[in-house]
């Protein structure tokens, strides 16, 4: 600690004891009543020992109210000896059974000055006033407890900020003296002097000053439990978004298995559910599609061809052209594909986009020959990604196209066989970001095996050799 915090501290400890002993000597002094002088410092001592953290530098404890309360009806040296035994009773209590023993010797001692110093300005404007409990209350006589109780408040909301600023390096404006200091305690110190004079005029009527207390303890609880409430809800919120991150990845990891399970059953579309993925990302960003409908379109891309699982080897991979019931059985595919996401609680929502997505925006697609809005729109996205996908990319069948003949063959087709706002969207994304969007997927496929023709006589270990996963 530096050198001016000590001095801080040691010019307000010398002058809390210059006050007290000033006040001593120049107050006329009775013996006071020790009953009363017992119930208030039990009542100080109590309130002193049971705070409330209300922010981060400062606690609330309702010993304000007992303590102006013995302002008024003590004798200086008897009020300065309460304060003093119940800081004492808190020091031994901290001490001993907060095991706080390590704090600063000198912080309890800086704590009871603050309350003695706040007690000694009081007493000199009682003093210098010649304010008396015995008189009626008059305006200027309520004015000037006002100003008795605000003395008392601010010599020790002070002497707290100058210790935080000083000693504890905290700005003036974190301090707030007046929001967490003053505005707090000012009401309690009134409640003090009504505790004082609700006793002289019948003393069992003193008794009701509890119910206030208790009332002002939950009151300065709430912000507490409130705090508490929502440190407990971000926690669980943390840990929710930890175990929801947790469950993405790993349906992430089973669309991808699942896109490879059937991609892997031709190599020459071995990355064609990825791909077709991240044209209908970009289509549904450039669409400003909200966040979720995207993701929904992403999942549904992954999984569009699984119904070809069903679709027979021999089908699946003729290098010729397919004959009339060849394309009829191709055809169910998308059919079989919503038939199996259905039958998962976690997938079904998905179904639609996978039955749809190779309908035409002129009614001649299929499988129910649905035509404009009447198609889904992200059917209507995938429909053109996967067409885009298969003429990017090398089959056995034919070479992949150009990105300008690509192009070129997407808006002849607006309005027949795509929606012309998602042929917009492509067009869009293809002039921002050029060759770099279209990729061919198949290239390393048909460069290790440019002139063979897939058979149903392919075996896993072929397949295997196929993705680099066996030597040839």
């Amino acid at each position: 600690m530096s050198r001016v915090s000590w001095l801080y501290i040691y010019f307000i400890l010398s002058s809390a004891a210059a006050l007290c002993c000033w006040v001593l000597y120049t107050v006329p002094q009775s013996a006071g009543s020790l009953p009363l002088f017992l119930v208030l410092t039990v009542l100080t001592t109590f309130l002193t020992l049971y705070t409330v953290q209300v922010s981060t530098f400062k606690a609330f404890e309702g010993s304000t109210i007992s303590v102006v309360a013995a302002l008024f009806l003590l004798p200086p040296w008897l009020f300065f000896l309460h304060i003093i035994i119940a800081y004492a009773v808190k020091w031994l209590k901290e001490y001993w059974f907060d095991q706080e023993g390590s704090r600063p010797w000198y912080l309890q001692f800086y704590n009871l000055a603050t309350s003695l110093l706040g007690g000694a300005g009081a007493y000199l404007v009682v003093q210098q006033t010649g304010f008396t409990t015995t008189g009626p209350l008059t305006v200027p006589a309520f004015l000037l407890v006002i100003m008795i109780c605000f003395v008392h408040v601010m010599l020790q909301q002070l002497t707290l900020g100058g210790w935080l600023i000083w000693v504890r390096h905290v700005s003036w404006r974190e301090v707030n003296i007046w929001a967490e200091g003053i505005r707090l305690e000012l009401p309690q110190a009134c409640m003090g002097y009504l505790a004082a004079e609700i006793y002289l005029s019948e003393p069992l009527l003193a008794l009701f000053m509890v119910a206030p207390i208790v009332l002002t303890y939950q009151a300065s609880l709430l912000p507490k439990l409130q705090a508490e409430a929502m440190n407990a809800l971000k926690r669980f919120a943390a840990e929710l978004q930890e175990k929801n991150y947790v469950i993405e990845q790993r349906n992430e990891d089973l669309f991808i298995t699942l896109a490879k399970v059937f991609d892997a059953r031709d190599p020459y579309v071995g990355g064609h559910a990825a791909q077709v993925a991240a044209y209908a990302v970009a289509i549904g960003e450039a669409m400003h599609l909200a966040p979720e409908q995207i993701e929904i379109l992403r999942q549904s891309a992954y999984l569009h061809d699984i119904g070809k699982i069903a679709i027979p080897d021999a089908i699946l991979h003729k290098p010729d052209r397919l004959n009339d019931s060849e394309y009829q059985i191709v055809k169910k595919h998308c059919d079989i594909g919503a038939d199996f996401v259905e039958t998962s609680a976690a997938l079904k929502h998905l179904a639609p986009y996978i039955r749809y997505h190779h309908e035409r925006w002129d009614g001649q697609g299929y499988p129910m020959g649905l035509s404009g809005e009447a198609i889904p729109l992200e059917a209507r996205i995938l429909n053109i990604c996967d067409s885009v996908e298969a003429m990017a990319s090398d089959r056995p069948y034919h070479r992949a196209l150009s990105l300008s003949q690509i192009i070129e063959e997407v808006k002849q087709c607006a309005g027949r066989q795509f929606d012309p706002q998602v042929v917009a969207a492509f067009i869009q994304i293809t002039e921002q970001t050029g060759a770099h969007f279209v990729v061919n997927s198949a290239r390393d496929i048909a460069k290790r095996h440019h002139d063979t023709r897939f058979n149903r006589s392919w075996s896993v270990s072929r397949l295997a050799q196929v993705y680099g996963l066996a030597p040839s």
